[in-house]
This record gives structure tokens, C-alpha cells and sequence, in this order.
């Protein structure tokens, strides 16, 4: 050769070992200025502005192994089926090599823990130990630093396979390949390849549907947790419900599926079950929606993979969402999701894929499903029919003082329509009574003392209250109650039988004054007509009628000096309310229905089950 061709080849020689540094620094500092760091190291001094590369490297121009192929959804069926007892995940990364081994439990859920994470200067001595250096030996620039010898590179991660691969798992290991042209790193994978064949290779995230470069994590761990969540499941993944026997009133457990057995995803991807349940008899109480996953026919059973809380509506449908993203993952979607009950577990108990005890724990093991089971009640006791009479007190100083008992006594009665399961088991009967003084008018051409509707469909007593107009009283110190009473009485005794002898029994009284007595005492008028409420009251209450009462006002403390009549109102109103009579701008008509309706009851503790099936 003449001295320009040495020359000549000579820089020629020169360029190429100054690129191969330049991307091996690329490679190494891809956050950044590829030479800005390692330019003390680089062949042919640092990199011109912009001189950067991204062809195909000359040792390794082949295609990476995809992400999710044949062979990976094959051996994670084999894992999830006990074909193998365990999946050993190897991955070259640039800071160290990973090992990460999967197993899975009685259920199907599989979880993973660190196998050995093993610094690179542990395994090759004569790689650079700073950090930075490091990652651009790996990388395979050569810069000035000493050239490791490949020979002994070889040797060393050859005898690290024997240490740290058992002869048991030789044959069940799955690279993680997820970097090109690091030449180390591709060198220790064609080490692994010939040592030891893997079942099958992970390759980087795919690209996404706009051309978006997929999501690529450097964390070994959360590689082979997206891997695993790919994996089918081996059992149904099902909701458990409570289903309350319309006949019976009993019980029961009920499962529903959300997710068959083999079922799978795809990576990245997710599935949506929805279901509609049901609310109990008591309004915005909180469920637990236990997600559960039953073991093969050796396992311990059933585990509670979520237990999430919602509040439903009372006797009210739900659409609930629940999100699958891998075997033992399941969670409710939307804004109805809560906090974990207290008696289950705060996270999926069986199938944690994180990996982050050593140990192999897969997190916080949840109460048995007996025990949820345990805590249902017998069954449900719905309320029996319902007949109520309501009294008015017709006479007012003022017309709007009639007119809001009136408009209080059609709130109430429509609340009590609105009770699930009211229907045809609510009868409702009114006795309006005016003042024993003759009322002459337009409404009233004749002397009336008592109006009354007999107990009948809710419409009824309504359609006739809309009728009924008020009086002006001449005095304000006893009503008419006592023949109102007279008449409740004389009413239900007409109505023992029929149409439902087993009903419940109730009068809500509806005034401001208290009843007449049969004689005049001190300055109380007597009723002309004898009646004695006291009287009628006890032959209701021995019949079982519940007697209540709603006063425009609430009656004086009678401790100390007080007058005759003073004593006798609050004595009389607290005989007839039992002591607890409701006020009027205190206790809303709905209030007032809520407490004299009988409830629906749970036979035994509470049930904190969702239903499979509406109560009604």
C-alpha cells in the first residue's frame, strides 16, 4: 500500500470506530446530548452538532421478538394450567440483569416475586463500575477505556446461567427481549438462547394504532406483570349476591358470572361486566360486592379477590361496572365505587402481580366467604296491609289554617301510597269533624258536624279531601275530636273482617284543639253529645290500633301555675299521642308517614348483599 492508501484507510478506520462510539453513546445517554457526557471516552473526540445515528447495528440488524406472540399466550396457558409449576422472566437490562419468577396459586391467580436481581459487575469483574461507564460498555462503545474481553464476557454470564437458572426451571424460562442493538446485552441473550432454550420471548410494547411507539417501562416487574395479566383464567371470576325468595321471604346466596373461566386479554387491554342489582328495604345503605374466585377440586375453597362497598336506593335497580385487568384483577368502575368493607380485603387479595414482597406474598389475605355468609339474615318480613284513619280538624280562625291540615293530610296520604309495596294492602279512610256550633253557608246548607270517607283506596280519601271546605271556630278551647273518634271506632268496627283481617291499624289525628269532655269541667265544654274520647281511645288502643296525633302546635310545659284549661290540653294530647306527638314545621308529611307505616324487616342482622332480584 502506498503511504496516502495507509492513510486513507487509516481514517477511514478512525471515522468507523468514532461512530460505533457515538452509537453506543446514543444508546446509553438516549436522554440527552449522546456524547456530552462520555466525551473524554469517545474515539475520535465528541460528536459534531448533530451528528447522530439510528442505522441497523452491524452485530444485531434482526427484528425484535413481538410482544405478545403465539408462544407467549401458550406458555402462560401452560402456567395458568399446571402444565409448569413456575415461569422464570429473564431480562439484559442496562443497570443489571432481572429474574423474575411466577407461579400461580390455588385459584389461578398468578404472582410474582424477585428471583435474583444481579448487578452486571458482579457477573463480568472487568465491566466499568461507574454507572454512566457502564451503560456504554453494555451499549458496545470502547472509547479508551479497557477493552473487556469477550472470551471472558462470555465465560462469566455462562457461569452466572448455571448459579442462577435451577436445572428444574431450564426449561420453563421467557426472555425478556426488549432493546436492539445493545451489543453486551444481545450477546448475553444468544449466551441464554444457546445455554438454555427459552419457551417462548417478550418483545417491546407494540406501536399503537396512530403510529404512537407503544408504552415501553424499563422495570422488569412491570413487564412481566403486564405479561401475566394476559394470562386466561382458570375459574370464574363471579359476584356474590344475596336472591330473597318472593314466596318465602328466605334468604339465599347467589353468584353471579363476571368473567367465564378462559377468558383473556390482550396487552393493555381490559374487559367490562355489567350487572343491575338491587337495593334493600333501607335507603342508601352500603353493600359489599364481593368478587370471588373458586380453587380447583384440591383448593381451600373460595377466595374474595375485591370487596368493594357501593349505597343503593332502597328497593331501587343499579347498574354496576366491574373492570377485569388480568386474572385475580377486578375492580368497580364509576363513581359509585367506595371503600373496602371493613371485613374484606383493601386490595385484590389473591392475584397481586406486583411482586413487591420477596417472600411470595400476595397481599392481604381477606376474611373467609363463610364468613360473609354467616353474617345474611333468615329472610325478610314484609309489612303487613296497612288501613289508617286520619281526623281533620275543620274549624280555624282562619281559613288557611284549615287549609294547611288538609293540605298536610293529602302529602301524608300520597306518601304513604308511594311506599314500595303499598298498592292494594293500603286502605286509607278520613273523618273531617267542624265544631259543634251549626255552621250555616254555602258550603255547609245544613247543620254537619262530622264528614267522613270510609277506609278505601288512597285516591278516594284524596279525591274527597279536595272537596271539603273549613269553618271559622267560635272558641278555642275544645274541638269535636271526641265524636270524630266515635266515628273512627264505630268505622273499623265495620272493617274487621274484610279485605284484610290481619292488617295493621292505625289513626293520625289532625288538629289543634284537644277533644270535649261528656260534662262541663271549669271552663272545658262538654260534648252535647256525651261522647267520652277517653272512651273510644282505650277501645281502639285494646284492639291494636295505633293512635297518633299531629298538632298545629306544641303544648306549654305545665310545671308550676297554670290554668285549668292550660293542664287539660297538655294532659289530653299527651294521652292521645302516647307522648310523642309531631309538630306542625317540625315533621314533614313523609316524616310522619314513615313513622306510623309498618317497615320492611330483616329477619335477623342486616343484609350487606346487593339482591339478584327486585324485593317488590
Amino acid at each position: 500500500m502506498t503511504e496516502e492508501e495507509q492513510e486513507s484507510a487509516t481514517a477511514a478506520l478512525r471515522a468507523a470506530e468514532h461512530a460505533w462510539d457515538v452509537r453506543a453513546a446514543e444508546l446509553a445517554f438516549a436522554d440527552g446530548d449522546c456524547a456530552a457526557r462520555p466525551a473524554s471516552l469517545l474515539r475520535g473526540g465528541p460528536a459534531e452538532p448533530g451528528e447522530r445515528t439510528r442505522q441497523p447495528w452491524p452485530l444485531n440488524p434482526g427484528k425484535l421478538p413481538a410482544h405478545d406472540s403465539a408462544q407467549v399466550r401458550q406458555v402462560l396457558a401452560d402456567l395458568i394450567d399446571g402444565r409448569v409449576d413456575a415461569l422464570l422472566f429473564v431480562e439484559f437490562t442496562p443497570d443489571c440483569i432481572n429474574v423474575i419468577k411466577a407461579v400461580t396459586d390455588a385459584y389461578g391467580i398468578p404472582r410474582q416475586t424477585d428471583a435474583g436481581t444481579t448487578k452486571w459487575t458482579s457477573v463480568v469483574p472487568s465491566l466499568d463500575r461507574r454507572p454512566e461507564f457502564l451503560r456504554f460498555q453494555l451499549a458496545g462503545g470502547i472509547g479508551t477505556l479497557p477493552v473487556p474481553g469477550r472470551r471472558d464476557f462470555d465465560t462469566a454470564v455462562t457461569r452466572w446461567l448455571r448459579e442462577f437458572v435451577p436445572p428444574p426451571y431450564a426449561r420453563s424460562i421467557v426472555l425478556v427481549n426488549r432493546r436492539n442493538g445493545w451489543a453486551l446485552l444481545d450477546r448475553a441473550s444468544a449466551l441464554l438462547r444457546a445455554a438454555c432454550p427459552p419457551r417462548a420471548e417478550i418483545g417491546p410494547a407494540p406501536t399503537a394504532p396512530d403510529g404512537t411507539p407503544g408504552k415501553d417501562t424499563t422495570d422488569t416487574r412491570d413487564a412481566v406483570r403486564e405479561a401475566l395479566r394476559t394470562a386466561p383464567l382458570r375459574a370464574d371470576h363471579t359476584l356474590l349476591l344475596a336472591r330473597v325468595d318472593q314466596g318465602t321471604g328466605a334468604v339465599r346466596t347467589h353468584t353471579h358470572v363476571l368473567f367465564p373461566a378462559g377468558s383473556r386479554l390482550r396487552p393493555g387491554e381490559t374487559a367490562t361486566a355489567e350487572i343491575t342489582v338491587f337495593g334493600g328495604p333501607a335507603d342508601r345503605v352500603p353493600v359489599v360486592l364481593p368478587v370471588l374466585a373458586t380453587a380447583g377440586r384440591d383448593g381451600p375453597g373460595t377466595v374474595v379477590l375485591s370487596a368493594r362497598q357501593t349505597a343503593l336506593a332502597a328497593f331501587a335497580p343499579a347498574r354496576l361496572a366491574f373492570v377485569l385487568r388480568g386474572p385475580g384483577e377486578v375492580t368497580l368502575a364509576g363513581p359509585e365505587a367506595g371503600a373496602p368493607d371493613t371485613g374484606a380485603p383493601s386490595r385484590q387479595a389473591a392475584g397481586r402481580l406486583d411482586g413487591g414482597a420477596t417472600d411470595g406474598a400476595a397481599g392481604d389475605r381477606p376474611s373467609d366467604v363463610s364468613a360473609l355468609v354467616g353474617r345474611l339474615p333468615r329472610g325478610i318480613i314484609r309489612p303487613p296491609a296497612l288501613e289508617v284513619v286520619l281526623t281533620v280538624e275543620m274549624s280555624g280562625a282562619e281559613p288557611a289554617e284549615t287549609a294547611e291540615r288538609l293540605a298536610f293530610a293529602q302529602e301524608f296520604i300520597a306518601a304513604l301510597a308511594r311506599r314500595p309495596g303499598s298498592g292494594r294492602r293500603l286502605r286509607v279512610g278520613v273523618v273531617g269533624h267542624y265544631d259543634h256550633v251549626v255552621h250555616e253557608n254555602s258550603y255547609t246548607p245544613r247543620s254537619v258536624l262530622l264528614l267522613t270517607v270510609p277506609p278505601g283506596p288512597a285516591t278516594a280519601a284524596r279525591s274527597a279531601l279536595a272537596g271539603w271546605r273549613p269553618a271559622r271556630r267560635e272558641q278555642d278551647t275544645a274541638s269535636s275530636l271526641e265524636d270524630a273518634l266515635r266515628k273512627v271506632r264505630l268505622t273499623m268496627a265495620g272493617t274487621d273482617n274484610a279485605p284484610h283481617p290481619r292488617a295493621e291499624r292505625a289513626v293520625l289525628i289532625v288538629g289543634r284543639r284537644p277533644p270535649g269532655l261528656p260534662e262541663q269541667h271549669d271552663v272545658v265544654p262538654s260534648c252535647p253529645l256525651g261522647a267520652d274520647w277517653r272512651t273510644e281511645l282505650n277501645s281502639l288502643r285494646a284492639r291494636g290500633v295505633r293512635v297518633m296525633a299531629r298538632l298545629d302546635r306544641a303544648q306549654p310545659h305545665v310545671d308550676g301555675p297554670t290554668s285549668p284549661v292550660q293542664r287539660y290540653t297538655a294532659a289530653a294530647w299527651d294521652t292521645l299521642s302516647a307522648g310523642r306527638p309531631f309538630l306542625r314545621g317540625k315533621d314533614s308529611a313523609a316524616a310522619v308517614a314513615d313513622a306510623l307505616a309498618p317497615a320492611w324487616r330483616w329477619d335477623g342482622p342486616p343484609c350487606r348483599l346487593a339482591l339478584a332480584t327486585p324485593l317488590l
